[in-house]
């Protein structure tokens, strides 16, 4: 089997299994690997939108904002905690296009315009305040993808822009991304929510680096989740939202350290980074 072909295997390996084995680190079964989709469960259906800032921090000129648009077909579980509190986790596969025309933005002639189409699974999670008949889910999720990007230069482009937009196009990019919200439910069939979206595109991907930084992140959020877990049976009032804003917190503060070096601690690239609102509204079969 050539080496194309056996890399190509690994990242798809990666980006369906992945996912679910960081949300086995990052719950309290801390040494145990999740099977993706295994276990109790029902399908869901998830469509949602929003806007979001490009950012390079060697760019020399600017970046438009793009308008978001994502679909995810996956499956969502519920299992009981404590008193009115109940764990909740969808995991999926999903794909989003964003553009900066979408939504009829009016475009600046002096910006760089982005096409931006991504693919890849991911995993949602947080304790939900159970009402019965509704329910409020402050939550965290991570995904893995794989990204194609394309874009509409504006004259005048210093050849260190040119150089830095030329990486990404013409072909497929790694990426991760981040998200933190909360939702509102109607008795586990519909839900809307509101979320804050961070991204990191590598120009190049390099696997070791990139396992050892992802790694530090997520046993460093599998910690939080088991001390945030303990805070959940300690306190169902404030447990849920405490447990979101620790894993929240932490994953925006990873994601300050990889927008000037991607694979931080270990020396690398400068990413393209995106972050930016999400709403969105989740269909339970």
């Amino acid at each position: 089997m050539s080496h194309v072909h056996i890399r190509t295997m690994l990242w798809l390996f990666i980006l369906l299994v992945a996912p679910g084995t960081f949300q086995a680190v990052a719950s309290e079964e801390i040494w145990q690997i999740d099977r993706f989709w295994s276990g109790p469960r029902k399908p869901m259906v998830d469509i949602s939108y929003g806007m979001s800032s490009l950012r390079h921090r060697l760019f020399e000129g600017e970046l438009d904002g793009v308008g978001a648009v994502e679909v995810r077909l996956g499956f969502f579980s519920a299992r009981p905690e404590t008193t009115n509190v109940t764990y909740l986790s969808d995991k999926y596969l999903y794909f989003n296009y964003s553009s900066s025309d979408l939504f009829g933005r009016a475009l600046d002639p002096a910006k760089t315009k982005s096409e931006i189409s991504r693919f890849g699974s991911g995993g949602r999670s947080g304790y939900a305040y159970d009402f019965t008949a509704s329910y409020l889910y402050p939550y965290t999720q991570t995904s893995l993808q794989w990204v194609r990007m394309n874009t509409g230069r504006p004259n005048g482009l210093s050849v260190k822009d040119v150089a830095i937009l030329d990486r990404y196009e013409g072909t497929l990019r790694f990426s991760a991304s981040a998200e933190a919200g909360i939702a509102f439910g109607f008795g586990h069939v519909a839900a809307v929510r509101a979320g804050y979206e961070v991204m990191a595109i590598y120009p190049r991907h390099v696997f070791w680096p990139w396992v050892g930084s992802y790694g530090i992140a997520m046993v460093g959020m599998g910690a939080i989740s088991h001390f945030g877990k303990d805070i959940v049976e300690a306190s169902p009032t404030l447990g849920p939202i405490i447990y979101t804003l620790l894993r929240g917190g932490l994953a925006y503060g990873y994601y300050l350290l990889v927008r000037d070096n991607q694979y931080w601690p270990f020396g690398s690239e400068t990413p393209m980074t995106a972050d930016g609102f999400r709403f969105g509204m989740t269909l339970t079969f």
